[in-house]
């Protein structure tokens, strides 16, 4: 358990009883979801969105413990955590900052959550998710995920920028 919220790194995604359901949305409905997303176009509209000058940023400021940046690595065989907010310890039940997704997910999760940043950066359209995890008799985890492609510091590449919104924090 962590402070003031359920931190679901202990989750067995092989167990029996656990459960995860993913719902693409339209638009972000969590409000800071929402901000991240008008910072990210008001940018893009301009010269793009870039680590390391956008993010992080005043703009930001209040959601920044939500974002975590995502760099595609071997050929995009793989997806390296570069930075992660307090939210993806919340997630994952440790600090994931460095981590690769091989290490973090089994097989099929891994699989398919490196599809969805791939697609997210190769379509160069935001991706929203209404996420739903469960197991047993526990209370399920509820967050929105928003994934957006963003370059890199040096501009040379394509990287995503992702947040973690849960629907019992503050809005």
């Amino acid at each position: 358990m962590q402070a003031l919220g359920l931190s679901w790194g202990e989750v067995d995604s092989r167990a029996p009883d656990y459960r995860e359901c993913c719902v693409r949305l339209g638009a972000p409905t969590h409000s800071g979801a929402s901000l991240v997303l008008r910072v990210w176009q008001a940018r893009m509209a301009a010269d793009g969105f870039q680590v390391g000058r956008d993010v992080p940023s005043r703009a930001l400021s209040r959601v920044l413990r939500n974002l975590a940046v995502y760099e595609p690595v071997d050929g995009a065989r793989d997806i390296r955590v570069r930075l992660a907010g307090t939210a993806f310890y919340r997630r994952f039940g440790r600090d994931v900052t460095g981590a690769r997704f091989s290490e973090l997910f089994d097989l099929p999760a891994f699989a398919q959550n490196r599809d969805l940043l791939i697609e997210t950066i190769e379509s160069g359209s935001p991706t929203v998710l209404a996420v739903e995890r469960g197991q047993g008799g526990q209370a399920p985890m509820r967050y929105e995920c928003l994934l957006l492609p963003v370059l890199s510091p040096d501009r040379a590449a394509h990287w995503v920028l992702a947040g973690l919104f849960f629907h019992d924090q503050v809005r």
